[in-house]
C-alpha cells in the first residue's frame, strides 16, 4: 500500500479537528461525508496511529491526534502562505495593489483614497485587508502586501521604507451630558475616579495614556478595554465611560451624543505608512500614496496636526 500522506489527508484531518464533526468537516472542504470518513481512515492506516475513537457515529480525537494537530496546522498554513505569495507575484504583473490597514484607517480616509485612485487608474485592482497595526506591519515586512497603514511610529519598523503621513494630538471623548462636556481643554486630573474606556494592553496609545496618567498620580476606573478605536466611541455613546482617542477616529464621528475636547499635555499619535521591500511598481505606488496623503490631511483637523511633511526614512540606515 502507498504510505505517502497527501495534502488532502491533512486537510481532512484539520477540518475534523476544527469543526468537531464529519458533517462540519465535509461542509468546510465542500465534499461529502463519506469522502471525509475515507480520508481519515486512510490517514490512520498510513501513519499507523489511531487519531479518533468512534462514539455513536462521532469522531472523538485521541491524545495522539491532539499532539499531531499543531504540526499539521502549521504545515498547512505554510502551504497557504506559499500559495498566497505565488498569487501575489502573478497579481503584481496584472496591476494589483494590496493594502493592509489598521481599523481606524481602513474605515476613515482609505476608502476615499481608494475611490479617487481607482477613478484615475481603473485598470488597477486594489485589495484592502483590515488588521491590527502589529499584523499590518508583519504583512508588509513578509511581503504579503505592498503597503501598510498603521498607528505605529517609524522607529518600530525593521524593513523597507516608512513614512509618517500625519502626527496628531489625541482628544478626549466625553458624552454631552457628562460633567466635563463644557470644558474647553481636558487635563489628566479631570479623569480622576472616572470610568475610563481603554485601548487593549500593550498597544502604543494605551501605553502613552497610562504613563501620562501615572506620572500625574491620576487613578481611573478601567472596566472596559478594546482593540478597536471606533468601538471606544460606541462604548462612550452607550454610557460605558469616557476616554481619550486618536483624532482620525474622532473626525469620522457624525453623531450628537459625544464631544471631542482637546487634551493637554499633548499625547501624539503617528499615522504611518510602510512600503514592502518587495513592493509593487512605483507606477502604482506613488499615485496611491499621493491620494492617501491628501485624504488623511482632509480628515484630521488642521489644529490637531503636529506634522505631516511626508518624511521618509529607511529602516536600514
Amino acid at each position: 500500500m502507498d504510505k505517502r500522506i497527501t495534502l488532502r489527508h491533512l486537510e481532512a484531518f484539520r477540518a475534523v479537528m476544527v469543526r468537531k464533526t464529519v458533517t462540519g468537516a465535509a461542509e468546510m472542504l465542500d465534499v461529502t461525508q463519506p469522502v471525509v470518513t475515507r480520508l481519515i481512515a486512510d490517514l490512520e492506516e498510513r501513519i499507523a496511529i489511531s487519531l479518533f475513537s468512534r462514539d455513536k457515529g462521532r469522531l472523538v480525537p485521541t491524545p495522539e491526534a491532539t499532539l499531531l494537530f499543531a504540526d499539521v496546522n502549521h504545515s498547512l498554513m505554510g502551504i497557504e502562505r506559499i500559495a498566497n505569495a505565488a498569487s501575489g507575484i502573478k497579481a503584481l504583473k496584472l496591476g494589483h495593489l494590496e493594502i493592509a490597514a489598521a481599523p481606524n484607517m481602513s474605515m476613515s480616509f482609505l476608502p476615499r483614497a481608494i475611490a479617487s485612485f481607482t477613478l484615475e487608474h481603473p485598470e488597477t485592482l486594489v485589495t484592502m485587508h483590515m488588521h491590527s497595526s502589529e499584523t499590518v506591519l508583519d504583512m508588509v515586512q513578509s511581503g504579503r502586501c505592498n503597503l501598510g497603514f498603521a498607528m505605529i511610529p517609524m522607529r518600530t519598523t525593521r524593513h523597507g521604507n516608512s513614512e509618517i503621513l500625519v502626527s496628531a494630538k489625541m482628544v478626549g471623548v466625553i458624552p454631552v451630558r457628562h460633567r466635563l462636556a463644557a470644558r474647553k481643554v481636558l487635563h489628566p486630573e479631570d479623569f480622576e475616579g472616572e470610568s475610563f474606556i481603554a485601548m487593549a494592553p500593550l498597544m502604543e496609545v494605551r501605553t502613552k495614556i497610562d504613563s501620562l496618567m501615572l506620572s500625574h498620580g491620576v487613578s481611573r476606573r478601567i472596566n472596559v478595554e478594546t482593540q478597536i478605536s471606533s468601538v471606544v466611541i460606541k462604548l462612550a455613546e452607550a454610557g460605558a465611560g469616557i476616554s481619550i482617542i486618536d483624532p482620525l477616529t474622532a473626525s469620522g464621528y457624525s453623531g450628537s451624543l459625544l464631544k471631542f475636547i482637546p487634551f493637554e499635555p499633548e499625547i501624539v499619535v503617528d499615522y504611518s505608512m510602510v512600503i514592502s521591500p518587495r513592493h509593487a511598481s512605483t507606477l502604482i505606488l506613488k499615485p496611491f500614496i499621493d491620494h492617501a496623503r491628501r485624504e488623511i490631511r482632509k480628515m484630521v483637523p488642521a489644529k490637531l496636526i503636529l506634522r505631516g511633511d511626508g518624511l521618509v526614512s529607511s529602516a536600514r540606515r
